[in-house]
């Protein structure tokens, strides 16, 4: 590799960015790998399943749509919605969001699902802990070293 190529090289890794989703609480960070992921759980009062479509969106997270069966606290009150012949109603919404706080609960079974799978982070996190789930923007040298959540997944 001549001088040339490895002075460009070292100034893309050193000067250039990547917007990448990180999931963090107190004693653990990873990133994600995917620009997007669905926040599923069972809501505490209905005991149904829910389903919120998150993407990254410039430098914010952006909320794309949220499914779920029943209606009650929490429930959508605009955007256009479509209903399923298995019985979901599954809502359009656009809501950006700086950071997603989630309380993870084995009660609720919280999980993130990506095109790699599904991590069940009520398994690896106590109950009532809180997890961050932001967009950050990281030097492409940077990137390479975060440890990934991509570990923590499993196909269904």
């Amino acid at each position: 590799m001549g001088l040339g190529a490895f002075l460009a090289l070292s100034l893309f890794l050193f000067i250039g960015f990547h917007s990448v989703l990180q999931l963090s609480s107190n004693h653990f960070q990873c990133t994600l790998t995917q620009p997007a992921f669905t926040l599923r759980w069972i809501h505490s009062v209905e005991k149904e399943l829910w389903q919120e479509n998150f993407q990254i969106s410039g430098q914010q997270l952006l909320l794309t749509s949220t499914q779920f069966k029943t209606f009650g606290a929490g429930t959508p009150s605009n955007g256009k919605g479509v209903m399923s012949k298995e019985g979901w109603l599954h809502y359009s919404v656009e809501l950006f969001l700086p950071v997603l706080n989630w309380v993870v609960s084995r009660n609720v079974e919280s999980t993130l699902i990506t095109e790699q799978g599904q991590w069940l982070i009520f398994k690896d996190f106590d109950d009532y802990s809180e997890i961050k789930i932001q967009v950050i923007r990281l030097p492409l040298w940077q990137y390479f070293i975060q440890e990934s959540c991509d570990d923590y997944f499993e196909q269904p």
